[in-house]
């Protein structure tokens, strides 16, 4: 987040400078013994690098660890400082009710650094061994709402002060002011894309209007749950923010297919009888796939003259992507609101 109140940050800014010697110079100065080799990781949006340790530091965890940690280097104009130790406070007080989330190491009750050198704050986080998995079993799936329900029992119980709200000011109309002043791409169908989210955003806000928040994970979905020997363990609460609880509850299982709605009631159900919640507005489920896929091409169009952006999304800026894009929008955004108002 920026000053100016936008969710993802500034224009994109690089890491170049980030070379082994400075990862493991900064490992080393906060008393790691590494052996030399370190690992970079899949990260888009930050740097994520695997440093292998000589002697493993003392770590607790109730998970496998192996000889290694993880540093995770911040992107600048991104979070805050505050906001970044935000995060990491909701990570700790999750790991002292012994929820299996991966929380910072804190040294010298320090949990965030920062390299003067190279103006980054980093972290350190364990290595816990683990596996994704691309399909979950029923039994799995329980184990996942029973995990962000109590992820979410913790939550409620305050509000983040610095960082913003999943909404759509912030992921609908911050991300159209700054798509228009930097388009992305030159094609009709681009614009023509933004005009339509634009059309709605009363609608969006509307419906969206007192709708109660607390703190959430952000981005909930397979990839960021690992499968240990000890059970599930949440990975990255780099998108936490303050937000409807359903946007925690509909990506893991997005599918619409009669398989996918019967793994996502068992999933919903564990989660009912962990937190007690009475009512789930799966209605909003559909609103908020269509503010996360607008979110996302903003994200990329921030990024996209970062390497590793245009290198993973080389569609990006061809006239074929944003054509499709706006046809998906102009046949979903009025369904929602037709089904909204019973139409």
């Amino acid at each position: 987040m920026t000053n100016s109140g936008t969710i993802w940050g500034a224009k994109t800014l690089y890491f170049n400078e980030l070379s082994p010697d400075s990862i493991l110079n900064a490992a080393e100065r906060y008393g790691f013994k590494v052996t030399g080799k370190v690992i970079s990781l899949n990260s888009l949006e930050n740097r994520v690098i695997e440093v292998e340790l000589e002697k493993k530091r003392e770590i607790e965890t109730s998970a496998e660890a192996a000889h290694q940690i993880v540093m995770k280097f911040y992107r600048p104009g991104r979070w805050t400082r505050e906001q970044i130790l935000e995060e990491h406070s909701f990570l700790l007080n999750l790991a002292q009710y012994e929820i299996p989330i991966i929380a910072p190491l804190v040294i010298d009750g320090e949990s965030l650094f920062f390299d003067e050198k190279l103006s980054l704050h980093f972290a350190f986080f364990p290595k816990i061994l683990g596996r994704l998995k691309d399909e979950y079993t029923k039994e799995e799936a329980e184990q996942a709402g029973r995990l962000i329900g109590r992820i979410h029992n913790i939550g409620k119980l305050s509000v983040f002060n610095h960082r913003v709200t999943f909404s759509p000011e912030t992921l609908i109309r911050d991300n159209l002011a700054y798509m228009r002043a930097e388009p992305a791409a030159p094609f009709d169908s681009f614009k023509y894309y933004l005009d339509v989210y634009e059309q709605f955003l009363p609608q969006f806000l509307a419906r969206f209007q007192n709708q109660k928040n607390q703190r959430i994970h952000g981005d909930f979905h397979r990839g960021n749950i690992i499968w240990t020997s000890a059970g599930p363990y949440i990975l990255d609460f780099d998108d936490s923010v303050n937000g409807p609880i359903e946007q925690d509850l509909w990506l893991l299982i997005p599918g619409i297919d009669h398989e996918s709605v019967e793994l996502r009631d068992s999933f919903l159900d564990e989660y009912r009888t962990m937190t007690g919640t009475e009512i789930i507005q799966q209605s909003l489920f559909e609103w908020l796939r269509a503010m996360r896929t607008f979110h996302f091409n903003a994200w990329i169009s921030r990024r996209i003259e970062d390497q590793s952006f245009s290198r993973m999304f080389p569609y990006f800026k061809q006239q074929s992507y944003w054509d499709q894009q706006y046809n998906d929008c102009r046949q979903a955004l009025p369904s929602l609101i037709e089904t909204w108002h019973g139409i």
